[in-house]
């Protein structure tokens, strides 16, 4: 009986639902990720584009903003520019020939009511993004003698961090998912609305912080409240959870049609390849007969093993791989869809490994 060979590359798309499935199933590249803990493309052995380990750094604090030379401060509809250079002076006064003067005003057009201000986000000397909980703003130039324009009324922020700069690009969380916009407030658009994790639409935690680290190329997200916050590889356009309160990595690759749409597959072997240096990595594989179902319950063994629970139910076979070239494995398992799962409690990479498969009976 014929068998095929699988190259399981490692996937390079990150977590992946929705379209990620499918592509997964059909064998079209590059693959994404069921789910994922603590891994991304970039390995922490040698930063080549391979897969592995990494450790998420933590949320970095917020310093107060400063605007012109102005501290900024905020409370319920109003914004307090304080006077050049003396951040205690926020007496108002009439003398509008003293262009350095305090200036107190609200996001709102001539005649309207701003609603609560949620954050600000200076940026250099031209340009101050205000948000509401569900518009964005931009002052340009001073507040004293500047323009304010309203750029959405339908997106703005969830807390007072959520946003992050890199460069003269802002990221923020919305209810509605992850955003960009320039500072200047132009080119304000959704990040990756194809595929952006569920887990990142409607977040209400306003203690979630953003963070952009340039080593890195990419944004933390930082979600006190959820189970997993997350990383956005600006370089990739690819989305991986973390979780800090964890040291294991976990990947789940897949899944893959071990069959044909009419039959089930039976894997012959499995066999893995770990880059020189790494820490040693379980293998796992999770099946079942639609490729919805093999992902869902890979992801919810990933998350019982991370919780210290057990994950036996989800498990058809499994097995170890050492650094370099394994030896061949040969599980009995037959399926119609298979996920594989790596899972390692140290440093590792990953090279590539393949799984053969046979077809094995119809699927009624």
């Amino acid at each position: 009986m014929p068998s095929k060979t699988m190259d399981m590359q490692f996937p390079a798309a990150g977590v992946m639902r929705r379209s990620g499935l499918s592509a997964a199933a059909n064998g079209r590249g590059p693959y994404p990720a069921s789910w994922s803990t603590n891994v991304r493309l970039e390995d922490a052995l040698t930063t080549r584009l391979r897969g592995g380990s990494f450790v998420a750094q933590a949320a970095i604090e917020k310093v107060d903003p400063v605007y012109r030379n102005r501290a900024i401060t905020f409370v319920g509809k109003a914004i307090t520019a304080a006077r050049q250079g003396d951040s205690t002076d926020t007496s108002m006064s009439a003398d509008i020939s003293d262009v350095g003067r305090p200036i107190l005003f609200q996001l709102s057009e001539a005649g309207e009511t701003g609603g609560d201000v949620v954050a600000v986000v200076p940026h250099k000397d031209s340009n101050l993004l205000c948000f509401t909980a569900s518009e964005t703003w931009v002052l340009s130039g001073d507040p004293a003698t500047g323009s304010l324009r309203r750029v959405s009324d339908e997106v703005g922020i969830i807390g007072a961090s959520a946003f992050c700069v890199s460069h003269d690009m802002v990221y923020f969380l919305s209810s509605l998912g992850l955003y960009s916009v320039a500072a200047d407030g132009s080119g304000l658009k959704p990040i990756s609305e194809d595929k952006i994790p569920v887990e990142l639409s409607g977040v209400t935690d306003a203690t979630t912080v953003l963070d952009y680290k340039h080593s890195d190329r990419g944004v933390y997200i930082h979600i006190p409240a959820a189970a997993v916050s997350w990383f956005y590889d600006t370089a990739r356009d690819g989305f991986w959870p973390f979780n800090r309160s964890v040291t294991d990595s976990h990947a789940l690759i897949g899944p893959f049609r071990l069959g044909q749409p009419n039959s089930f597959g039976r894997v012959l072997n499995i066999q893995g390849n770990i880059a020189t240096g790494s820490a040693d990595v379980s293998w796992r594989l999770v099946t079942n007969d639609t490729a919805e179902k093999a992902a869902s319950d890979g992801k919810a063994a990933i998350e019982a093993a991370v919780a210290g629970s057990s994950y036996s139910v989800y498990v058809d076979a499994e097995g170890s791989w050492s650094a370099g070239r394994s030896n061949m494995d040969y599980p009995r398992t037959r399926a119609v869809f298979c996920c594989l799962w790596l899972h390692s409690t140290g440093v590792w990479a990953y090279e590539t490994s393949s799984l053969v498969a046979t077809l094995s009976g119809k699927w009624r």
